[in-house]
């Protein structure tokens, strides 16, 4: 009998059962599915730009490469070996975007948080500090949908692995941590949240001397996603993106400043009004 498999960017995921960061996948969801694999011996595979059946390429760690291949439905880690509580996060990340890509679906680098029985996407690069600002609503009871990649479908977003990884504690934060990465990293573990929400808007985040909310117009959100969606190579619907790019949206700037992360949220928490229902039982 097969397993049901585990649940993450909307994917069915298998060869990580058991692990903690990733909840069980409803039998009955009709999801794409992908196993999960490690060859710790022989050469690398040749690097091949994703394309509608099959991509390789190295991994930012620079040890270890990455297979996906779409017919055979598996996702396969080239290298040293890796806990799988690592696969399930952070390196589970590229997977999701190629599965989903070739589902038809978008990804985005961005994280997202629940509010007012909607998911909101928070974007920005590697140093606008999504991370610390998702956990920071997590330690208000805000839930957190993903950290790192968002997949969409349509009107919905996907709940990612239920954990936040930190490079530092967020201070004045009550959260509860353990090492992670070879204790490079600490990790915030989640509550679960619904698999599914309708997406509610954008939040696109800056560094500034005083914290702001401007409204993004639609113009300037088409060219974003447009622009940001993962694996531009691969062709996409572009009424998907006229449909996302008329959700409202924000540039969010604020100081870098740990002690304004709680005006920030209270501003977040008042615009998208949270409520207690999308925490999952």
């Amino acid at each position: 009998m097969r397993l049901s498999g585990r649940f993450a960017y909307g994917l069915r995921v298998h060869g990580l059962d058991g692990v903690a960061e990733l909840p069980p996948a409803h039998p009955g969801d009709d999801l794409p599915e992908v196993r999960i694999r490690q060859v710790t011996d022989g050469p690398p595979p040749a690097p091949v730009t994703l394309n509608h059946r099959y991509g390789a390429r190295p991994l930012a760690d620079g040890c270890r490469h990455l297979a996906v291949d779409r017919a055979r439905r598996t996702a396969t880690f080239h290298g040293p070996p890796l806990a799988a509580d690592v696969l399930a996060h952070p390196y589970l990340a590229p997977v999701a975007t190629a599965f989903n890509r070739w589902a038809g679906r978008e990804t985005f680098h961005a994280g997202g948080f629940c509010g007012g029985r909607r998911g909101w996407a928070v974007a920005g690069p590697r140093t606008a500090g999504k991370s610390s600002l998702l956990a920071a609503l997590a330690a208000r009871a805000v839930p957190v949908l993903a950290d790192d990649v968002l997949a969409v479908d349509g009107h919905d977003a996907f709940a990612g692995p239920r954990c936040i990884d930190l490079r530092e504690p967020v201070p004045g934060a009550a959260l509860p941590l353990r090492p992670a990465r070879d204790g490079t990293r600490v990790r915030v573990p989640l509550p679960p949240v619904p698999h599914r929400v309708p997406l509610g808007g954008w939040f696109f985040l800056h560094w500034g001397d005083a914290l702001r909310l401007d409204p993004v117009p639609p113009t300037e959100l088409l060219a974003r996603l447009a622009a940001w969606r993962s694996w531009r190579e691969l062709p996409t619907d572009p009424a998907t993106l006229l449909t996302l790019a008329a959700l409202p949206a924000w540039h969010l700037t604020r100081p870098r400043d740990w002690a304004t992360l709680d005006d920030v949220c209270r501003l977040l928490e008042s615009v998208t009004t949270p409520t207690p229902e999308l925490v999952a039982p």
